[in-house]
């Protein structure tokens, strides 16, 4: 198959020039191809990315048993699975978070805030935990020592329900 050397410079706003030089066995069809094979050899770099993702942190190399059909499971499934989540991330518009690692993603990811849903007679408010300090804070005496009950007798309770009743 034929060699084919595309040369090509570039002239930047500020007016210095970039030229490189890059040696390939497709053959050009158009004038313009210079710059698509360029723009096609970055794609490279993204694909070795991806390669080093899946192989570092993804844990691809550490198979845990030596029976073939396992090892094939595992690639697969890991692979699967960084399939979906590249999936995931481009639906939701998360593109940037495509080179980061797996645990690195997942903290981006994760809900940063937390709230307090507060239920009474088939009506709620969601406030943050600072809005649901400062609710309690402000409380007559009557109604704090009223709610301090409540929340001793409920926490006694949810307490008893949280012990296992036999060993598993």
């Amino acid at each position: 198959m034929p060699l084919c050397l595309i040369v090509n410079r570039e002239t930047f706003a500020d007016g210095h020039e970039h030229l490189w030089m890059l040696l390939d066995t497709k053959p050009l069809v158009h004038r313009d191809d210079p710059a698509a094979r360029r723009t096609e050899y970055a794609l490279r770099t993204l694909i070795e990315e991806e390669h080093r993702q899946i192989k570092c942190f993804w844990d691809l190399a550490s198979f845990t048993s030596p029976n073939f059909n396992l090892v094939v499971n595992q690639i697969a499934f890991v692979l699967l699975a960084y399939s979906l989540l590249q999936l995931y991330l481009l639906r939701k518009g998360r593109k940037e978070l495509n080179r980061r690692t797996r645990s690195r993603a997942r903290d981006y990811l994760l809900p940063q805030d937390s709230f307090i849903i507060i239920y009474y007679a088939s009506k709620f408010a969601i406030v943050s935990s600072l809005e649901y300090t400062e609710l309690l804070l402000t409380l007559s005496e009557e109604a704090r020592v009223k709610i301090l009950k409540k929340t001793r007798r409920l926490r006694r309770g949810l307490a008893e329900e949280l012990k296992a009743p036999r060993p598993p």
